[in-house]
Parts: structure tokens; sequence; C-alpha cells
């Protein structure tokens, strides 16, 4: 669990492709969620090799394909006052869990050349961002979540590989 009072990480990591960080898991998740403006937030963070993310990618999702990360926004209250145009998370009270592939994560990772600790981070960060309410199914809001993706990864001095979409 981490130190700060208004958001609660879990951590399951059930793989063993990459040793898991979870300190470093649990202050990535908080900064985000501090930049983001979000009053509260209680997060399931899981870790997964591909088959099973794929299990729950089908069985949730109806979706027959391996994916890096799924997100799962429990539930959501917004206080109107606090809101921030710019910042989707913005006075919201969060509960949602993030499911991630290590083993996708390791098979990336070399592609982009970078760590496959960076390429899970990633991965932690962007389900996070969902579960603030930024989307990726137009080019525009791809956009907007890949600038805020970076923006976290600033925090670190990283710069994330470029992908194509």
């Amino acid at each position: 669990m981490n130190t700060i009072d208004q958001f609660q990480i879990k951590i399951q990591n059930s793989q063993n492709h990459i040793s898991i960080d979870e300190a470093q898991l649990e202050e990535a998740a908080c900064f985000l969620l501090q930049s983001e403006k979000v009053n509260q937030a209680d997060i399931s963070l899981a870790i997964f090799d591909n088959p099973t993310v794929r299990e729950l990618n089908q069985q949730y999702l109806a979706h027959d394909y391996d994916t890096d990360v799924l997100s799962f926004l429990l539930d959501c209250q917004t206080d109107p006052e606090l809101q921030i145009p710019d910042l989707r998370g913005a006075g919201k009270t969060l509960e949602g869990e993030v499911i991630v592939s290590a083993e996708m994560a390791v098979a990336l990772a070399e592609k982009y050349q970078w760590s496959a600790e960076n390429e899970l981070l990633l991965y932690v960060v962007h389900g996070l961002l969902h579960l603030c309410g930024y989307d990726d199914l137009s080019e525009d809001e791809l956009q907007l979540m890949r600038a805020r993706e970076q923006q976290v990864f600033d925090h670190w001095g990283l710069k994330i590989p470029r992908r194509e979409e």
C-alpha cells in the first residue's frame, strides 16, 4: 500500500517474466493521480502473462486477442466544483482495476528499444488515464492521451519511444 491516504494502490504480481518494482509502480500511480487532481482513488493493479490477460479480454470484453492493458472503471463520482477542463481526472473519486501483461512488455520493449520495466510502466499509466476518463478511440483523443503519458514520463526524464498506431 502507498503512503498517500487519498490513494490506495493494491498490486498483485502473478507472473514471472520480469521483476516488478512495486514501490515504483505505486509512486507512478500516485504521481499520475495527483497530477490529474483526482480526489480519491482505490486502484487494483494486476500483472499477468499473455494467456491470462487474453482470457480476461475474452471474458469481459469479448475480444479474442492478446493485449497489453485492460482497464475497468468500477465506480466514479465527480465533484463538479473541482473539475478542470484540461484534466479528465480532476474532482473524481475513482475505484478501478488495471490489468497489464508483463509478457507483452518484455516482447515489445525490445521492439521499442527500452526496458521491459518502462514498457510495463507505460501500460500502467495508460490504464490509469483510461480510468481518469481519457480515451484513444479517435485520433484527437489518442494524441491527447499520448501527450499526457509523456507528461507523466517527463517526471522521470524518460522519453516514450514513438509507436505506430
